[in-house]
């Protein structure tokens, strides 16, 4: 079952997400040239600070749904009433400290965009604090779809309304270059797709019942306990994830943020596309985790291992395929004088490796709980990517705010390898260090061999096929040489035979 609902995830994934990535990028250039470096850059800067805003959140989401995997496991259909319950009423407060952190972080927009139009920037940010909060109050009920591994429900009804959007999106930048519509509709169609949900939650979950919690109900389930420990994490996640659009627009102004936003725009609809990837995973992980019947046994390493080496292959490739088809394709996308510095191109691919690469192991360390435990490598990865960025950008400039993000994100994934390999796969911290440096030289063969392959050919979009092509064959197949012999790699060809198996019996 595990193994069925993992694969349906991931095909409503994949075919959904290619007509919503297209739409985006169509969506971004008419945004750029319709209304101008000025609203891309608000744009960018407020999705930011919410983003920081989000600290708010505690991260009650993670530290529930960890909890719930145990309930789910046990089909204890009480206590899965409570989390649920305890959840929504979490969410409520969130969403009204969100709103104060909203109405206080408005004096900012000066300092972070001077010279910018203040009122355009005043009435993104209005919009899209309407969009965010509205989704506080009704997003809850898709927990328990990740959770049972039935996030393709919640996927399917997203891609119908997101599809609404993008469209309505694109006829208004076209004919009517208003942006109060542009980015109004948003608000309409999130909340319509969250109310949706809301129906759909109590056809397919009719057991799960609103139930009475108090403040007592968190203190007893150690629920505070986790909060207090995970804020720190929250914190260090969300400054990693903003602080170079932010340093970019205060130091860098408005052309450069909004060229800084045509990758990062990119790279966040792939993203999307390998998290519903990967979160197909992260609930079965869960429930392995917490399969009391199962126990920990040797099977569940070589899951550990396998998944390991495949968050490896699934980083490496969208390392290489960034470093060899970003450039050309930006050239064609929004023109060559939009072209970011190739510094910052290899230390933006490898920021993208590191957090791929230790995907599953983030899956892992989450579902395990004890936030305490790498607390304060979290705190060092917000602190060297907040300071560094500054200090760095000013000899270097974009480039430099990466390389500060790159160093933190080492920092943080490093705590999370200490806390996996100590409650999990215990003693195996020296040998995941040696898989990770074999890694890393097979990925740089894959950087700059499929580079060299690809400057061979000319450019324009005929260039550009051709190079997707190199891409889709030389890194898979320098993969497949370096580790198609090891065990792990034999995991992952007998779980993909198993499930070849079920579809054509089917």
């Amino acid at each position: 079952m595990r193994s069925k609902r993992t694969l349906i995830n991931i095909a409503y994934a994949l075919g959904t997400s290619l007509l919503l990535l297209l739409l985006g990028l169509a969506t971004r250039r008419l945004m750029v040239f319709n209304f101008g470096d000025g609203i891309a850059q608000a744009t960018g800067v407020v999705e930011k600070l919410f983003n920081f805003f989000s600290i708010a959140e505690f991260g009650v989401g993670s530290v529930i749904s960890y909890r719930l995997y145990e309930q789910i496991a046990a089909r204890d259909h009480e206590k899965i009433s409570k989390y649920m319950s305890m959840y929504k009423w979490a969410y409520r407060a969130v969403g009204l400290l969100i709103c104060l952190l909203a109405l206080a972080g408005a004096a900012a927009l000066p300092w972070i965009m001077p010279g910018a139009d203040m009122q355009a920037a005043c009435t993104v940010y209005g919009l899209h604090a309407l969009s965010t909060l509205s989704s506080y109050f009704l997003v809850t009920r898709r927990l328990m779809y990740t959770c049972t591994q039935q996030g393709y429900v919640c996927t399917r009804i997203d891609f119908l309304f997101n599809v609404a959007t993008y469209l309505a999106r694109i006829g208004i930048a076209l004919w009517l270059p208003n942006y109060v519509l542009y980015f109004g509709v948003t608000i309409l169609m999130n909340t319509a797709a969250n109310l949706v949900v809301a129906w759909r939650f109590r056809r397919d979950f009719p057991y799960v019942r609103d139930v009475r919690v108090t403040l007592d109900d968190f203190r007893s389930l150690g629920i505070f306990h986790d909060l207090r420990y995970y804020l720190v994490h929250r914190l260090s996640n969300t400054i990693y994830g903003s602080s170079d659009t932010i340093v970019t627009s205060r130091m860098g102004g408005a052309a450069l943020t909004t060229n800084l936003g045509n990758y990062t725009s990119i790279a966040d609809s792939a993203t999307n596309i390998g998290n519903k990837i990967m979160d197909s995973f992260s609930a079965g992980i869960g429930n392995i985790v917490y399969d009391k019947e199962a126990g920990r046994n040797d099977h569940d390493k070589q899951v550990f291992w396998g998944l390991d080496l495949f968050s490896y292959l699934f980083a490496s490739f969208v390392a290489t395929a960034y470093f060899c088809l970003f450039q050309p394709f930006m050239t064609l996308w929004m023109g060559a004088d939009r072209l970011l510095p190739f510094a910052f191109l290899l230390l933006f691919c490898l920021n993208e490796y590191v957090g791929w690469n230790h995907r599953m192991l983030g899956s892992y360390r989450a579902v395990l709980g004890h936030f305490e435990q790498d607390q304060w490598f979290m705190v060092a990865s917000a602190a060297v990517n907040l300071i560094l960025s500054f200090v760095l950008f000013v000899p270097f400039g974009i480039a430099g705010a990466t390389l500060a993000t790159v160093v933190a994100h080492c920092i943080m994934w490093f705590g999370r390898v200490r806390v996996v390999c100590r409650q999990y796969v215990r003693g195996w911290l020296g040998h995941y260090i040696r898989v990770q440096l074999i890694h890393a030289a097979t990925l740089a063969l894959n950087l700059f061999g499929t580079a060299w392959v690809c400057s061979l050919l000319p450019g324009g979009w005929a260039g550009l096929i051709a190079r997707a092509a190199v891409v889709l064959v030389v890194p898979n197949a320098v993969n497949l040489l370096c580790y198609a012999w090891t065990a792990d790699a034999a995991y992952l060809r007998s779980v993909a035979g198993g499930v070849w198996a079920k579809l054509t019996r089917r």
